[in-house]
């Protein structure tokens, strides 16, 4: 899931609304998740979106992990 800060939010807690979603392989080998961020950056890109962070989405069963985009 691919998501975005919701700019009408101005004070904590701040959140954000889902814009996009992408499928991402995790690496079968990976030296401390270096390479599935590289992965997430290449997609955001391709999107055209600007990689931030991402985290586990507990929020959303249906997505692995959110992807917080500028």
């Amino acid at each position: 899931m691919i998501s975005r800060y919701d700019e009408t939010i101005t004070k904590p807690p701040y959140l954000t609304i889902q814009i996009d979603e992408v499928e991402v392989e995790y690496p079968e080998v990976d030296d401390l998740g270096e390479e599935f961020a590289r992965r997430l950056i290449f997609a955001c890109k391709l999107k055209g979106y600007d990689f931030k962070f991402y985290t586990s989405s507990s929020e959303n069963s249906d997505y692995d992990y959110e992807i917080v985009v500028y």
